[in-house]
């Protein structure tokens, strides 16, 4: 009996102990982790970097923060926007208004005062996130690396926090406008006590700008008092954050910065709208006499309506000893991710397969192209609804495939069958912004558009877009570069001559048929107005498998020039010998080799063209592009061809940068809907493609995505 008493106690001893070790273990971990996460406030420079107030340091925003911003920086004034494009790369853009200084070639036409446009790279070699906190953030950095270059640098700065003593240090080296070693110091002395004063920093710098003796420099601003400024920080709530310092001990300057985290948001509202996934009634009677093929068909079609799934086609597929097989397609306009839409449609499934029903092939529709398949077996179905079967488990067993032929009609039986529609209006309002123009820096027009789309025939897409122009300040805008006219045929820069105030036109006008030819191969054929200033015929072919995150493509297309004003064509073109306009014959023919690829660990996608462009320059064009899990897309592109276009006495090739806005963000339902913006540095001839429709694979790839936390 001793000996038992003396093991029974040694046991609950020995448990005692090891829970007790196991929890200060556990303990442990979480004030590591803590460490590791909690931050010191982020400072921001004057340039909408992570910085002080002139200086930058190694520190950055969170991935997928987008941030806009005024600095009032004597003499300059800044308007800034900042993209964190991952957690190491930080883009931030400037336009740097030089205060009283009349631009030198036409400022006395409206444009005002002098400007500069600036972008920024920085890269963060190490971060205290990589988890050794003893160590300093370390990051390189270019300024203004883009255009005229006014305000070029190139630094190398690392920054150290010591988060005991609510503390900063900064240390780094320039070359160009920041002119050899700088520094800075940051302390959050109310950091977690008061609510109000928690988040305000007291700031130093050491300026190493090189304001004295760097050329483009505002004249006003070469005189200096002082190297060291110093200032406020505060972080007002998030998403704001005011700085006000001194600038080389002769000036006050101030900031105000919004931001937000677009890229990771789920939306401003909550998704309350959106239906919960199908998980009553159940019914998996038997097709037969107590369940009609019809009722069938009724109880899958709402059912998949109310999740916002539209079902277009059943068809039933007898098999022997009295199974069958159902095939179903479906169109999605609702949700981005396919990963929801599946999960979707398991729930349906698994809830109103009849049981004497052995497969279910469900195909996924998108601007009349079926783009891919799954292919269920019902016992896995309901082993799933009965939770004996994993997600992972059943993706593995269902995955992704091609799409497949509708069966054939003697040997099956169409139970469900509905026309796409015929007729969908949008209207909506309009906003085109232009960027520096010789007689002001902003010019804008404001409108509606209204836009008729939908099937002929129930195969053919057809799509059709008016709009009109109720105020534009773009009036007097010269279609003709004032300093550096392009020598090039005006493909694209006399686009402005086709947005008149008080204009009524109408912007595309179009026919597309698609086919899925199998086993990969896409392909299309579109023919009419397809954008304001082309016409054309164009065709496309693509080979994309299910699976792959790759995919190529060749498309080629013939267009001609429409008129400024109606519906009419013409076969002359502008060209400008100097400033002198003569007009010569003209029919547009382009043609690419197109490279895709998707790297979903970090959601980026890419895409080379090879081929020709409008104005018959022959290059390539090189696209790069990230999602966010908002859906939120953000992309660059650069193109080089042999079209001699010169700007300012050096080569130009085509680049500028691209966004795709989810609006859902702001709605409480999902939405596919996007609102896209693009922006050339330039607008020239040079690397120009005239739009021919809805292309491949930016339907197939928007049908395919999954936000890579799915893997």
């Amino acid at each position: 009996m001793r000996w038992c008493l003396l093991v029974f106690f040694s046991f609950v001893s020995t448990s005692l102990y090891t829970n007790e070790r196991l929890w200060k273990d556990l303990d442990i971990v979480s004030e590591i982790d803590r460490s590791i996460r909690e931050e010191l406030p982020l400072l921001i420079n004057y340039q909408l970097q992570g910085g002080y107030f002139a200086m930058p340091s190694a520190r950055m925003a969170k991935d997928g923060i987008v941030g806009f911003g005024f600095s009032y920086l004597p003499p300059y004034q800044i308007y800034n926007l900042l993209f964190q494009y991952f957690g190491r790369l930080e883009i931030t853009g400037n336009y740097w208004i030089y205060q009283g200084i009349l631009e030198k070639h036409f400022g006395h036409l409206g444009f005002g005062d002098d400007a500069e446009r600036a972008a920024n790279l920085k890269v963060s070699l190490f971060k205290i996130s990589d988890g050794i906190p003893f160590f300093s953030e370390l990051a390189i950095g270019c300024n203004d690396f883009i255009g005229t270059k006014r305000f070029r640098s190139w630094y190398i700065v690392s920054t150290q926090t010591f988060k005991g003593y609510n503390l900063e240090l900064t240390l780094g080296w320039g070359a160009g406008r920041i002119h050899g070693f700088f520094a800075g110091v940051g302390w959050t002395p109310f950091r977690n006590t008061l609510p109000l004063l928690q988040d305000i920093t007291i700031a130093a710098e050491y300026d190493a700008n090189n304001y004295k003796h760097h050329s483009d420099e505002h004249p006003e601003g070469r005189e200096i008092k002082t190297r060291f400024n110093l200032g406020l920080q505060w972080k007002l709530f998030p998403g704001v954050h005011l700085s006000c310092s001194s600038i080389r001990g002769k000036d006050v300057a101030a900031s105000i910065v919004v931001s937000y985290n677009l890229g990771d948001t789920k939306g401003v509202l909550p998704k309350v709208k959106d239906s919960l996934a199908y998980s009553a009634p159940l019914d998996t009677e038997p097709i037969g006499s107590l369940r009609s093929q019809k009722e069938v068909a009724q109880e899958l079609s709402y059912a998949f309506q109310e999740q916002d799934l539209s079902v277009y086609q059943i068809v039933l597929i007898p098999r022997p000893k009295g199974k069958n097989d159902l095939w179903i397609k479906i169109i999605n306009v609702r949700y981005r991710d396919q990963q929801v839409v599946r999960e979707r449609v398991e729930s349906v499934l698994a809830a109103l397969t009849p049981s004497n029903v052995d497969n279910i092939f469900v195909i996924i529709e998108a601007d009349g192209i079926p783009v891919y398949q799954y292919h269920f077996r019902t016992i896995n179905l309901y082993r799933h609804r009965q939770r004996r079967l994993g997600k992972w488990e059943l993706d593995a067993i269902s995955p992704l495939q091609e799409a497949s032929v509708k069966p054939n009609p003697f040997d099956s039986t169409m139970v469900y069958y509905r026309k796409k529609s015929i007729w969908l209006l949008t209207v909506r309002p309009t906003l085109r912004p232009y960027f520096g123009s010789s007689t002001g820096k902003f010019k804008y027009d404001v409108g509606f558009l209204v836009s008729p789309e939908g099937y002929l025939f129930n195969e053919i897409y057809y799509c059709i877009s008016a709009s009109y122009t109720i105020y534009s300040s773009a009036y007097n805008i010269n279609a003709c570069d004032f300093l550096n006219p392009s020598q090039l045929v005006n493909v694209r820069s006399d686009s402005i001559y086709f947005h008149l105030s008080n204009v009524f036109r109408v912007d595309n006008a179009y026919l597309q048929k698609s086919w899925n030819l199998g086993r990969g191969w896409y392909t299309r054929l579109a023919f009419g107005y397809f954008e304001t200033a082309y016409t054309g015929v164009a065709w496309e072919a693509l080979y994309y498998p299910v699976y792959a995150n790759w995919a190529i493509g060749i498309e080629a297309a013939t267009v001609l020039k429409r008129k400024y004003r109606g519906l009419g064509l013409t076969r002359k073109i502008r060209k400008l010998e100097g400033y002198c306009p003569i007009y010569v014959p003209y029919i547009g023919f382009q043609y690419f080799l197109n490279f895709y690829y998707r790297y979903r660990p970090l959601q980026i996608d890419g895409s080379i063209s090879l081929g020709q462009f409008l104005a018959k320059d022959k290059g390539v064009r090189f696209e790069l592009g990230r999602t966010f899990a908002s859906g939120l897309r953000i992309g660059f592109w650069y193109t080089v061809t042999d079209g001699n276009d010169r700007i300012n006495n050096h080569r130009y090739y085509d680049k500028g940068f691209s966004i795709t806005f989810p609006l859902d963000i702001f709605m409480k339902k999902s939405s596919r809907t996007m609102v896209v913006y693009a922006m050339s540095a330039w607008l020239r001839d040079v690397g120009a493609k005239a739009k021919t429709g809805k292309e491949l694979y930016p339907t197939i790839f928007s049908e395919k995505y999954t936000d890579s936390s799915e893997f």
